[in-house]
Order: C-alpha cells, then structure tokens, then sequence
C-alpha cells in the first residue's frame, strides 16, 4: 500500500523524531528469533539504518543481544524506549499481545513503525491499529512479511496477469505440521493469552492468499483441538487455540477456495506446506517447504519451474521499510507490503472463520 502527505501538513500527536538526523535511527522491543536472524542483520546492510537500543524480555538479554549486535543502549522498560526523542522507527519483535499496544504507542509518538507477525490478538485491535494508521499517514507502518511467500511472488503474479492458467477456478491450501502434537510441551502460538485468535499458519497464509488471488465473499470454518490440555510446569493446561482447522468458501472472484490447516500430523511424511492454484487453462503449485514452484498447461503434467532470476525477490524486508522512511522523511508517497491496511484485512478473515465455526454457519465477509 502506499502512503504519504507532506510533514508540513500533519500535526503529530506525538514527539516528533529526529528525522533531520542522516540515519534512521531505530529501537527493537522483543529481538527473538527471527529478529535475530533476518532482522537486525539485515537492517546492518542498510547503511541509512542504525539499531540505538533494545529493550528485550529482561534486562540480561537485552544485554546478551545488545553485545552479540553491537546495540549501544538497552532499556528496561519499552515505552520509555518509545517516547524517547532521538529515535525515528521502532521495530516490534514481541508476541502478538503485545502487537496493538506497542504500535499505537510507536504511532503516537510520532516514531515509523515495523511489526513482528502476525498482526495482533483480534480483529478490534487490528482496527485500533489500522485508525492509528490512517491518522498518521506521514509514518510508515508495516508487517513482516511471510518469508515464504516472498521468493517467487513476482513469477505467480505475472502468471495471472498474463493468463497462465487462464480464469482460477479453485485454490487448495494445505499446511500440515506435527508442531503441536507433544502433549508436554505448550509453546505461546498455543496460548490464547499470547497468541489471540491467531491459529496455526491461518493467518500467514491468509495474506498470501489475499495477495495472490483475493479475499474471501463467503466462508465457513470448523475447528477442533484432539489434544484439549497439555501438561505445562506439571499442571493440567486447557489447549483453546485450534490444532485442526478447515475453511471452505467462495472467493469475490468466484473461485472457490478449501483450505486445511493442522498441527497434529502423527507421522512424519504428512508435513506439507503448499498453495495449488487451478484455472481454465493452467495449474501452479507452490510446495513452500521445499521451496519449488510447479505449472502444468492445459493438457499437460505438472512440471518444476525453473524461475527466471529476474522473476525471484529475495529476503529485502529491512530495505523496503527503510527505503520508504527515507520517501517519508522527505514528504513523498511510501509503498510497503504488507502494511497495517492488508494486515486488517487478513484479521477480518480470523475473525469471520472463529464466528463461523461458533454460529456453525457460513460469514458473508462484505459485511464486516
């Protein structure tokens, strides 16, 4: 999406960063995982970028992040982080209960903002963050997007575009894991309290699929958890978070669209991850596990693509929200994807596929 008026034209809520400063100068709250491993190296590529300061979980590893980074400061408590005057983004790399509270205190306080997936809790939190947003058109605001979807984007929208697989007719979507299967282990993605109404990789995959071939019109949702409690620290835990989910329904395309997420899968060559899109004159199958992408003419197999190199966008994410700051910064329009607009929508979906499966009806998605 893209976004952008002049400064000069918007009265910040907030304090208003150092944007005259030649780098952007960025704090992380939460530097897990992924953090760790694409984010801070890759905003270490960016010669504009420089990472001030960290506040993670504890004060020791803030510190252990901040040495293995070179991150100059830590701080122990986020929001002080935030309102701080000589920093211009703020990435937040907390789990989603967090997501809507750190976003609009980023937002308010004048500061650019980049969030962990997924989004947040809720489709009321993705709207707080979406007004947040929209009344702060001058500040980035973005999602990390699904590495997965990424490296042959560019090659299936094209594909569409230019009638490769002529009008789509059905999506299958299938992602089959064994992440949830330990009855002793409970990780915070099966957590309510953490995690929200975000189940499995609905989600993720609900902005691919809304990249790719659009929202839904009309859906329904059954869900279920085999495996209702699991012991954590020795005490019996209810499980509220679905391990076994199927949505069915009609894109505003027409096409029609199934999908069948699990986490219990019990035997080891059951585990895919992959997207098939049919139309009228062509298929393309994307295996995302294995990283290949397959298409197959009217009449003809299926067959491995090799992908034009021209046609692969590798890992940029850091670049991309760096590059539209600096468009930001100067007053012009800014594009990234996904932003807060795209991730609003892919909560609309989590929402309607919950309130499917509690009415046990199908959700016209038009009206919410």
């Amino acid at each position: 999406m893209c976004r952008g008026v002049s400064f000069k034209s918007y009265n910040f809520r907030g304090k208003i960063p150092v944007e005259t400063s030649e780098k952007i100068r960025i704090g992380f709250i939460g530097a897990g995982g992924i953090c760790k491993s694409r984010h801070l190296p890759g905003l270490a590529k960016c010669e504009e970028a420089e990472v001030v300061a960290v506040c993670n979980r504890s004060k020791e590893s803030s510190e252990k992040v901040a040495a293995e980074f070179q991150i100059p400061e830590i701080e122990t408590d986020w929001l002080k982080l935030v309102e701080r005057d000589d920093l211009d983004a703020i990435f937040i790399g907390t789990w989603p209960y967090m997501h809507k509270e750190m976003a609009l205190a980023t937002l308010h306080a004048g500061k650019h903002c980049f969030c962990q997936a997924r989004m947040c809790c809720d489709l009321n939190e993705a709207r707080q963050m979406l007004q947040a947003a929209q009344a702060t058109p001058n500040l980035v605001n973005m999602i990390c997007p699904p590495p997965h979807r990424m490296p042959f984007e560019p090659w299936i929208k094209k594909t569409l575009t230019d009638g490769g697989i002529g009008e789509l007719t059905f999506v299958e979507m299938r992602s089959t894991t064994s992440a949830n299967l330990d009855p002793n282990k409970m990780t915070w993605r099966e957590d309510i309290e953490y995690s929200g109404l975000q189940a499995l990789a609905m989600g993720i995959y609900a902005e691919t699929l809304n990249a790719w071939v659009g929202p839904y019109e009309t859906l329904a949702a059954n869900l279920s958890t085999p495996i209702a409690t699991k012991m954590v620290d020795g005490e019996e835990v209810e499980v509220k978070i679905p391990q076994v989910l199927s949505i069915s329904g009609q894109l505003l395309n027409g096409a029609i669209c199934h999908e069948h997420h699990m986490g219990v899968a019990a035997d080891t060559t059951t585990p895919v991850n992959e997207i098939t899109l049919f139309g009228t004159e062509g298929t393309i199958r994307h295996a995302f596990l294995s990283g290949e992408i397959y298409y197959g003419a009217k009449g003809k197999p299926l067959e491995k693509v090799d992908v034009p190199a021209e046609l692969v966008e590798d890992w940029q994410v850091e670049k991309d929200f760096i590059e539209a700051v600096k468009l930001a910064r100067q007053g012009k329009p800014w594009c990234v994807s996904p932003d807060f607009a795209e991730g609003h929508q892919y909560m609309v979906k989590v929402h309607a596929v919950h309130e499917s499966a509690r009415l046990g009806r199908s959700i016209n998605m038009v009206t919410l």
